[in-house]
């Protein structure tokens, strides 16, 4: 039942970030309208490789290209240097979509086994102990502090805000 509520406020989360990537293109990959904070191209890689770590973590074959990785992981920066190894943002939000449309999914079906393993992932493991709390937590509270970094983005780029409310 619970996994049930995570997936569901998941593909909530989703609709809401769905107008945030109309608009979106190339020039944004890099842009940091606000120094230090992260560009539009970062937001959506770095949801994409979590999300598709999430996944796998969940028994799911990986989708997002290898060499995203070290490109969009956790501590990597944004900017015009890092963007030059940037894919194009029409392939960003395609991935992203690709990723979060089966990762709630994923996380319902996957068996208590897989769940209650421990965390692979170190840096979170004091937090989510197992990869039932830390694919809770992607689906949920992760996706919905990026989301919300991409309004931001959108309002200090000019852009605007785009919600469904």
């Amino acid at each position: 039942m619970m996994r049930k509520i995570f997936a569901d406020q998941s593909r909530y989360l989703l609709w809401f970030a769905e107008p945030m990537l109309v608009g979106l293109n190339d020039s944004h990959l890099a842009l940091e309208p606000v120094a230090g904070n992260k560009s539009a191209g970062w937001i959506l890689g770095h949801l994409a490789v979590s999300g598709d770590f999430g996944r796998r973590l969940l028994g799911r074959t990986p989708v997002c290209p290898r060499e995203w990785r070290p490109i969009f992981s956790p501590g990597t920066t944004s900017g015009a240097t890092a963007a030059s190894a940037y894919p194009r943002m029409e392939d960003l939000v395609l991935m992203f979509r690709e990723v979060y449309r089966d990762l709630p999914d994923a996380f319902v079906a996957a068996d208590d086994a897989t769940l209650d393993a421990p965390n692979p992932f170190e840096p979170a493991r004091e937090g989510f102990k197992t990869v039932r709390e830390f694919t809770a937590w992607l689906i949920t509270g992760h996706l919905a502090y990026h989301v919300g970094q991409l309004g931001d983005w959108r309002r200090a780029s000019g852009l605007g805000h785009k919600s469904h409310i």
